[in-house]
């Protein structure tokens, strides 16, 4: 009985490691992440332009990012979900309104990463946490 409940233990600690694997490779891949310069006469920021490459089997419904930026006065740590059809290994650029509303300082971004996927077949992929 001993034997079996050992068995039935590693099994579901391999289970556990397997799924953990499985989670931490994202299946998004970011090539840019930059804040747009402001429009002519303003000091704001003209949005938040991401570029990526859908890594996964499946079309992406929509992906929601992490993205960092530090302005002029605050650090600013928010959350941006690009709505879509992103098909398998299709490489997207997209203007989203994502610090719009914040001092222009650079266009670097601090953090810029995916920590949702939504796929068209309705599983999704959530990031690990840190």
């Amino acid at each position: 009985m001993k034997i079996l409940v050992r068995a039935l233990c590693a099994s579901v600690a391999m289970a556990a490691v397997t799924t953990l694997s499985a989670q931490a490779a994202a299946p998004i891949l970011i090539k840019s992440c930059t804040v747009a310069k402001p429009k002519p006469f303003s000091h704001l920021a003209g949005g938040t332009d991401i570029t990526y490459v859908n890594l996964g089997k499946y079309t992406a419904a929509s992906i929601t990012f992490a993205v960092g930026y530090r302005n002029a006065e605050h650090n600013f740590l928010r959350r941006t979900t690009d709505v879509g059809s992103f098909a398998p290994g299709a490489t997207i650029s997209h203007r989203l309104t994502l610090y719009n509303d914040v001092t222009y300082a650079g266009a670097s971004t601090t953090v810029c990463r995916p920590i949702q996927v939504k796929w068209a077949g309705g599983t999704v992929w959530v990031a690990p946490s840190h």
